[in-house]
């Protein structure tokens, strides 16, 4: 008894998969951080009470950009913010505000671009 060859089909190799030119930058924005610290202590100058806290948590989101990397990127808010911290810690809460919103508007303008 012999057996019959099975007819040989060609058939189609499996595709790899798609390997784009340029890899995708999924990290987020330069400042990122910074901004989500100074939206934090915007937030919490409005509620009635003292700044207690409030240039610690400035200095946290400094110090999270800086580990980030990003500092360079957004050196003059840096400053802005370290500044606003020390007069945190000065007692000068208007002056502080009014810088931490002018950081804000810069940073929130950076993320768009």
């Amino acid at each position: 008894m012999a057996t019959e060859a099975a007819p040989m089909t060609a058939t189609r190799p499996i595709p790899g998969p798609r390997v784009g030119l340029t890899t995708p930058d999924i990290r987020p924005r330069a400042g990122h951080d910074l901004l989500m610290g100074v939206d934090k202590v915007l937030a919490r100058l409005a509620e009635p009470g003292g700044p207690d806290g409030l240039a610690d948590d400035l200095r946290t989101a400094l110090a999270r950009t800086a580990a980030m990397g990003d500092s360079c990127r957004i050196r003059p808010q840096c400053d802005g913010v370290r500044l606003a911290a020390d007069l945190l810690l000065a007692g000068e809460v208007v002056d502080a505000h009014a810088i931490l919103v002018r950081m804000q508007a810069e940073l929130t303008d950076s993320q768009r671009h």
